[in-house]
């Protein structure tokens, strides 16, 4: 008789702050199946129970740290010591790696987030799981929440945008451009808004990601449309 596999299987991880050994669920791409895929990149997945959104973060049960595969693995001097101080020390033994919910997922981006803060990572891994929080309420329908967490995924993009910390990841210039028109948008700075649209459509490697600049330029057009409607 064939065994019927399963969508979720255990990823063995090597906690990088204490060393335990644990595993986290993953899910198997071939169960992955995309419905659509929103203005600001946010995949709306056919199969809840399937969604990658919500295994993205390991926790170690041992210590709390909690990463993504984006977190290097280096640590800058002292950085062990804050997280040892400000997590491991009140951590009380809790094991994410089995089946998660959405709630159990926001916990552990909300851990993310303060491990991802004591070790300094990068502006660009942070404003990713601020994004992931944003997006993981609006599948609640929690509108205050989304926008709280759209806002401070705001913040890090402009800070990585600033700083060039995005420069070998997967997002290019011209996409984390759209994304700063896209997220000011989102919380109705429409100004600001269409400025980086703008510099989407005007970009130097504009011929390098057709689909960004269309997209720029519905999200231009959106706002103008809404401007010219109110009478502004």
């Amino acid at each position: 008789m064939k065994q019927q596999i399963e969508p979720l299987y255990d990823k063995e991880i090597t906690c990088l702050v204490c060393g335990e050994r644990y595993t986290t669920k993953r899910i198997r791409t071939r169960f992955i199946r995309t419905e659509r895929i929103e203005s600001d990149f946010f995949t709306v997945y056919k199969d809840d129970s399937c969604n990658p959104y919500l295994y993205e973060v390991h926790v170690c049960p041992n210590c709390g740290f909690a990463a993504t595969d984006h977190f290097t693995n280096t640590f800058p001097p002292e950085a062990k010591n804050r997280i040892e101080q400000d997590i491991s020390s009140r951590w009380k033994p809790r094991d994410f790696g089995k089946e998660r919910t959405v709630v159990d997922a926001i916990m552990t981006y909300k851990l993310a987030v303060l491990s991802a803060t004591l070790k300094k990572e990068k502006h660009i891994v942070l404003a990713g799981i601020y994004m992931r929080l944003g997006w993981l309420y609006r599948m609640m329908e929690e509108e205050d929440q989304e926008q709280r967490f759209l806002r401070l995924a705001l913040k890090e993009y402009e800070q990585s945008f600033e700083q060039s910390d995005f420069i070998g990841t997967q997002l290019t210039e011209i996409r984390v451009i759209y994304l700063l028109g896209e997220l000011n948008r989102r919380v109705g700075s429409e100004t600001e808004a269409i400025k980086y649209f703008s510099r989407v459509i005007q970009h130097r490697q504009r011929d390098t990601d057709a689909k960004v600049i269309e997209k720029a330029r519905e999200q231009w057009y959106l706002i103008r449309n809404k401007e010219e409607s109110y009478g502004i």
